[in-house]
């Protein structure tokens, strides 16, 4: 017989619980790099005084979070310094389950339901760890997000973008929720002259310490300003930008922007003009994939930033059961994600993040067109996307097989296929694997070149030569740019499948696979007719004294270019036949 939990002991312990992790983690004494920040800013607050401090730009923060900070100070002589900082957001936690409760209420207007969402709000791990352990800022704004919702969903816009526009003067990831805004406005629900309250609001916001003294000016651009804090494609955010190295932070950066755009606009008039009703359950709905989106399409995000699709991702399972999972998906990419900064966890977990989030908005994006009762998506804009695919497979393909080639497992392969030759110069066997095992290391990791012009030979000689060094040095850059691309690339295959089956067009996007298959199988043919025409010969770049070729003679590389051509046409020729099967499915 199956026990079921009254849902009112469950709210219970679901507060007492919230409430103990709480006053545990405001205890805790461990700090980060963002409350030292914070700390900085309370003392200066403190000792300097709130008039003259507030006159300055002493925070990067936009000037109502150092009001509360400011308050904050004037319990000093009976609250911790860090727990008063605690406390900020931690009351606000307490106004986002008050709205949580508040909208789930039009929903289930008897029982005890409201109470049930409102405790898994305050309960969630995302909402304590951000507020009561790390003393982040994000459940300020994001309560407001909510307050802007409500009233949304209760028809009165002038209060909802009055909200909206407190939200964006604490912080400006509030802009997440600007397409929602949009599409509403679209639909007439809002009002085009409301928006001007935005920059009304925000100007009232920062009005107090300009009549304390701070330029007009400086006030108003500081979040101009706190947009060139970080040069890099991503702060541990787990979106596809994660994936990008530092070093190619000035070439992504535009192109991200222009594509995020470009996509997010497309997603708004897509969905402005669809005939669905607009009720509370839709409004849910596509105000969640707005806070998601966003974060997830934009470089220069923050580990942090999906925060308000966490706290929505709950309101939305409370609307629709059926993606009760989708709340559980978000905690766990952001806790991963969030975990790299906080606990110096593998950032392997950031990667993970990436995938439950692009999973995750597949699936509301499916739900958003089933909803709206559309069977496709654009057929011209899926054609493209099938031709695209055909042109990442065998790119994808080649990448694959590269990254098998540079392992040391290929070395161990080479130097057992019977025409390998012996070093003439006195390497044995074992010796050849071990520098070159140690070598392809190289190649694969991040070691600078010191690394191998420490390497020495037990009489003390060194391994490789300076030439030697410089030369696989480039090596080791065009390999890993070459890996790089591929994770991209298979990263982006990935979120096409997803976009395939959440768009209904996954009859093309097996077309493109298996062109991209003969695409693949016809690239390879021509490769092997050049690298017959053009022979290896590293004579030219080496020494025959020098370890490199002694370790990688040319009958090395001839075999790893077999390798490569052996693998690049079986596995085309595999996607090409076993798709061919699939799209003779009369389903399709």
């Amino acid at each position: 017989m199956k026990i079921s939990v009254p849902q009112k002991i469950t709210t219970i312990a679901l507060i007492v619980l919230s409430l103990t992790l709480r006053v545990i983690s405001i205890s805790s004494p461990r700090s980060n790099i963002d409350m030292d920040g914070y700390l900085l800013w309370y003392q200066t607050l403190y000792q300097q005084g709130i008039g003259k401090t507030l006159a300055t730009d002493f925070s990067i923060y936009a000037p109502p979070y150092t009001y509360f900070l400011a308050l904050a100070t004037l319990t000093h002589d009976f609250i911790p310094p860090i727990t008063a900082i605690k406390l900020i957001p931690i009351c606000f936690d307490l106004l986002g389950a008050f709205y949580v409760y508040k909208i789930v209420k039009l929903k289930y207007q008897q029982g005890d339901i409201p109470y049930l969402a409102s405790a898994v709000y305050f309960t969630a791990p995302t909402i304590i760890l951000n507020s009561a352990y790390l003393g982040q800022i994000d459940s300020l704004y994001t309560s407001l997000l909510l307050v802007c919702l409500y009233f949304l969903l209760t028809e009165k816009p002038f209060i909802s973008i009055l909200a909206f526009g407190l939200a964006f003067s604490i912080k400006a990831q509030a802009v997440f929720f600007l397409p929602f805004l949009g599409i509403m406005t679209i639909r007439k629900r809002i009002p085009w002259l409301y928006f001007g309250l935005i920059p009304l609001v925000y100007l009232i916001a920062v009005l107090p310490t300009v009549l304390l003294g701070r330029p007009l000016l400086e006030a108003l651009l500081i979040y101009a300003k706190q947009s060139d804090t970080f040069a890099v494609p991503s702060m541990n955010a787990p979106n596809l930008y994660s994936l990008f190295p530092p070093a190619w932070y000035s070439g992504i950066l535009p192109i991200g922007m222009t594509a995020a755009i470009i996509l997010i606009v497309y997603w708004i008039f897509a969905t402005s003009k669809n005939k669905t009703v607009f009720d509370a359950k839709y409004l849910i709905l596509i105000a969640f994939i707005s806070t998601t989106l966003v974060p997830f399409l934009l470089p220069k995000m923050h580990d942090r930033y999906f925060y308000p699709a966490d706290v929505l991702s709950i309101v939305l399972a409370f609307y629709w059961p059926t993606l009760w999972f989708i709340p559980v998906l978000y905690q766990l990419g952001s806790i991963g994600a969030v975990s790299v900064f906080t606990f110096d966890t593998d950032p392997s977990f950031i990667i993970f993040g990436f995938i439950l989030n692009t999973i995750s908005l597949a699936i509301v994006l499916r739900t958003q067109r089933l909803a709206e009762k559309r069977h496709a998506a654009n057929q011209k804009i899926t054609f493209a996307l099938s031709w695209l695919v055909t042109i990442l497979t065998p790119v994808i393909l080649f990448c694959i097989s590269l990254n098998f080639l540079l392992a040391p497992a290929f070395v161990r392969i080479e130097y057992a296929m019977p025409r390998m030759p012996a070093d003439q110069y006195g390497f044995s066997k074992s010796e050849r694997f071990q520098w070159a095992s140690l070598t392809m290391d190289y190649l694969t990791n991040d070691k600078q070149t010191h690394y191998l012009s420490r390497l020495e030979f037990e009489n003390g000689s060194p391994v490789f030569k300076d030439h030697e060094i410089t030369i696989l040095d480039s090596i080791k850059k065009s390999a890993q740019n070459a890996l790089t691309v591929g994770r991209l690339l298979l990263a982006g295959f990935f979120i096409l499948i997803l976009l395939a089956w959440s768009g209904n067009w996954l009859p093309q996007f097996r077309h493109g696979i298996r062109r991209g298959g003969w695409l693949t199988i016809g690239l390879a043919v021509i490769l092997s007719i050049a690298g017959m025409v053009n022979q290896i010969n590293l004579n030219n770049y080496f020494q025959n004294t020098d370890t490199t070729l002694r370790l990688f003679p040319t009958q090395y590389w001839l075999n790893f270019f077999v390798f490569m051509t052996a693998s690049l046409i079986g596995s085309g020729f595999l996607l090409a036949i076993s798709l061919a099967k699939i799209e003779t499915d009369p389903q399709d």
